[in-house]
C-alpha cells in the first residue's frame, strides 16, 4: 500500500508462531521493499526513496516483549534511532487484543480487534467510527469481484491444506497400527509355529493381522490360519 505521502506499507497477516524464519523473512521482505525503489545508475536515487513501514499481524506472543505492538528501528550504541531510517516494522500479537480492548483500547486497537474478530454483532453495537470506516472497507472489498475471487482462491488453498494435514495424520496412525498389529502377530505365530516360514504373514491388511492373531490366541490350527491369509 502507498499512503498519500509516499510511504510504503507492506501487511501481512501470519496465523503462525513467530520462529526464527518468519523473523528473517519480513526482515527480508523490508529489504526488497527499499532496493526496488532503486534503479542501477540512478544518480537521483535519494529523491525517490520512500520510507518502509511493514507491519506483521501474528497469531503468537513474544514472552521477552510482552506489548500488543512492538515496533523495531536501527538504533545506535546511545538507542538513538538511525537519522533518515527507512525501514520501520512492527509486529502485533493478536492474543493480547482481548484483554487491551477490555480496558478501552484506542482506535487503532479497535481496529486491530475487528480484523482480528471480524465484523460481529457485538463489535456493530460499539458503534465506533472505526468499527464503521472498518465494515464500509469491507462491503467494498465485497463487491470487487478480483478481491472476491482472491479470497475464493486463499480460501480454497487454505481447505486444501487442512485437508492435507488431516490425511497425512490419518494415514500415519493408520500405518502406526498397520506396523504394531504386524509385529503382534509376528511375535505370537513364531512363538506358537517356531518351524514355520512368516513370509506368509508379509503384506497383509491390518483386518487379516487382527483375525489371525485373534485366531492364534484361540489356538486356532495353522491350516486355519493359512486358509485366512488365502
Amino acid at each position: 500500500m502507498k499512503t498519500d505521502e509516499g510511504k510504503l506499507i507492506d501487511i501481512e497477516m501470519q496465523n503462525s508462531a513467530l520462529t526464527k524464519e518468519v523473523h528473517y523473512r519480513f526482515q527480508i521482505y523490508g529489504a526488497r521493499i527499499i532496493d526496488h525503489q532503486v534503479n542501477r545508475g540512478d544518480l537521483l536515487y535519494s529523491e525517490n526513496v520512500h520510507e518502509v513501514y511493514t507491519i506483521l499481524f501474528v497469531n503468537d506472543i513474544d514472552r521477552d516483549n510482552l506489548l500488543l505492538i512492538d515496533t523495531y528501528m536501527p538504533r545506535n550504541q546511545l538507542n538513538h534511532v538511525r537519522k533518515y531510517n527507512l525501514l520501520t516494522h512492527h509486529n502485533v500479537y493478536l492474543p493480547f487484543i482481548d484483554a487491551v480492548v477490555r480496558e478501552k483500547g484506542s482506535k487503532i486497537e479497535l481496529a486491530i480487534y475487528t480484523l482480528y474478530h471480524g465484523i460481529t454483532d457485538d463489535i456493530m453495537a460499539l458503534n465506533s467510527e472505526v468499527v464503521i470506516m472498518m465494515k464500509e472497507k469491507m462491503d467494498q472489498s465485497n463487491e470487487d469481484e478480483e478481491l472476491v475471487l482472491a479470497a475464493s482462491k486463499r480460501q480454497l488453498v487454505k481447505i486444501q491444506h487442512h485437508q492435507e494435514k488431516v490425511r497425512i495424520r490419518q494415514e500415519g496412525k493408520e500405518e502406526g497400527e498397520l506396523l504394531k498389529a504386524k509385529e503382534n502377530t509376528l511375535m505370537l505365530f513364531k512363538s506358537k509355529y517356531p518351524q514355520e516360514d512368516i513370509l506368509m504373514l508379509e503384506n497383509l491388511t491390518l483386518s487379516q493381522y487382527n483375525e489371525i492373531f485373534k485366531a492364534l490366541i484361540e489356538n486356532k490350527n495353522l491350516q486355519i490360519i493359512k486358509e485366512m491369509i488365502k
